[in-house]
Parts: structure tokens; sequence; C-alpha cells
């Protein structure tokens, strides 16, 4: 295992760690992916972070899945985490179009397929991994089920940003700032910026702070506001899937019912286009669902693994 790739697991100590290195896409990124490997696997599932993720986050959803005899798989999206920063800006989160991240989503489909891992394969996918999973599921169609978390299926900000977005993306891009921070965004890195009574996050105090921990402890991890283009491409990403038909594979999606960052309705009304999703609203529950209060979690699981025993 690469040092550079480790599991950083000394601060929320999963019971088990991933296996972590790195691999290189179709397009030339260099891309961190992560294993936990079942003694007895059913099947695989793929986690497909959201914004500003890294693969250690995941690791009680990792372990949840072990315990219900599943493989799991992650990847730090390019541009985050311990992949490839594209920016000389290395804090700004960044993309030039959504399609870029298909060429993330290929390597770890690859290395399963090469590794044989049993099938049915299956994605969890949260917040902005939830858009990128709409052209995986189009395009790659290996998976079998796929369950989202509070996915970015629109984004809230304020109305005459919404409104004026194209002009404003179209002087950024003549004035040459597309690669800088997207209006209203900033350096600063959302969890460690904000007062906890504040934080649009987690209503658990306890995550709370180990995530501040986390990037305290590594800040190689963190990442600020998005670039501009970063931006225009989740807007372009956006009007095409919500204007598309919806897959065909069977989904489970959860919402918290204090979201502020992803567009609650533009989920609710995505969902009811897709005749094979089921949307479970989650009470008192904010953004980030696998870093809520117990409560939220075992209610979560419960739903989970009965939906892939389906």
């Amino acid at each position: 295992m690469n040092l550079e790739a480790s599991f950083r697991n000394d601060v929320f100590k999963w019971h088990k760690a991933a296996y972590t290195s790195y691999k290189v896409t179709l397009d030339g990124i260099r891309v961190r992916t992560s294993f936990w490997s079942s003694n007895d696997p059913i099947g695989t599932v793929f986690v497909f972070p959201g914004r500003a993720d890294y693969i250690e986050k995941y690791g009680g959803l990792a372990n949840f899945c072990l315990r219900k005899n599943l493989n799991v798989i992650a990847i730090d999206w390019r541009g985050q985490g311990l992949s490839d920063r594209l920016l000389s800006d290395k804090n700004i989160g960044h993309v030039e179009d959504f399609k870029n991240y298909q060429n993330d989503v290929k390597v770890i489909v690859e290395e399963a397929d090469t590794a044989n891992l049993l099938k049915p394969w299956i994605i969890f996918a949260h917040s902005m991994g939830g858009l990128i999973c709409l052209r995986t599921l189009h395009e790659i169609p290996v998976f079998e089920k796929v369950v989202f978390t509070s996915p970015m299926w629109g984004i809230q900000m304020p109305r005459l940003i919404r409104a004026g977005a194209p002009i404003i993306m179209a002087f950024i891009s003549l004035i040459g700032k597309m690669e800088n921070y997207a209006p209203t965004t900033s350096p600063e890195t959302r969890i460690l910026n904000e007062e906890y009574k504040y934080n649009k996050i987690t209503s658990d105090i306890k995550n709370f702070k180990l995530l501040q921990q986390q990037l305290l402890r590594y800040p190689e991890l963190k990442i600020g506001g998005p670039s501009s283009a970063w931006l225009n491409a989740a807007l372009d990403e956006l009007e095409f899937q919500m204007g598309n038909v919806p897959p065909i594979t069977p989904a489970l999606c959860f919402l918290g019912d204090e979201e502020e960052i992803i567009d609650n309705l533009a989920v609710r009304e995505f969902c009811k286009k897709w005749d094979s999703c089921d949307l479970l609203c989650i009470p008192k529950a904010k953004h980030d669902l696998l870093m809520e209060k117990a409560m939220v979690l075992n209610s979560l699981f419960l739903e989970f693994g009965e939906f892939i025993k389906k």
C-alpha cells in the first residue's frame, strides 16, 4: 500500500480500515481508491462520495456493509481528498465538465471487474455523488440497485443568483476567471469555519467535532469552495439530468427534513418521475446523514439493509 494513499483512521477509529491505493484514469488523473473485503461476500457496494468528501468519512458505512457480507469499494473524486488536485490552488474544488467524473467511475468499475468482486453491484451515492451516479447508471449499466443520501439534484442558492446564473457564468468566462472561486464561495472549509449551532452538515455534535479533528490533523484532505467552472459544469449537468428520463435501476433515496444544502423540492420531483425510486424522509436530520445521530443512522441502515435484500 502506498503510504501517501493510506487510510487515515486515527480520528474516527472505524473497526476495520480500508486498503487504499492510487490508480490513473484514462485522462491521466491519479485517484485514490479504497477496498474493504468481506470474508463471505454476497455482493459489492460502490461508494460515490459528495463534494469535498474523502474516503475516511465512509468507514462507518463500510463496516456496516461488512457485517452484511458486502465488499465495499470507494474513491476520492478528482480534485478532492487525496486524489490529484486540478489547479495550482489546491484548495479549489474544480472540474471542467461533470462527464469527466465518469473516468473516475471507470477506474473503480475496472478494479472491481479485475478482482472479480461478487455481484450484485450496488451504488451508495451521497450528495454530488448522486448527480454523478445518474450518468453512470445510463452509461455503465452494471449496477443492480442504487441508494442515495441527500442527492445533489438541485442546489440551494439565492433566487437572484439562480436566475442570473447563465449571465454571471458568461461574464466570468469572458474575463477569464472560471478557475477562481465561484461567487459567494471562498477558500474556507465549511466544517472548520462554522459554529456547531449554525452548521448545515449534521445535528450530531460528536461527529461534527470528529469531522473538524480529521481535517485539522490531516489538512491535505480538505478543500474550500468550488471554482466557477465546477459550478457551471454542475448546473449544466443538473439541467441535463433533471430533464432526462430517470434510470430504470431500483433506487432508495434518503432525505433529511432539515436539509439546507441541496434542493429538497428538486429531489422530491425527480423521485416522483423515477418509477422504481422510493423516497424516505428522515426527521431531525441535516445534509450528511452518515454523520448524523445514532437514531438517524440506525433508521437509515435498517432501511438500507432491507432494500439490498429485495
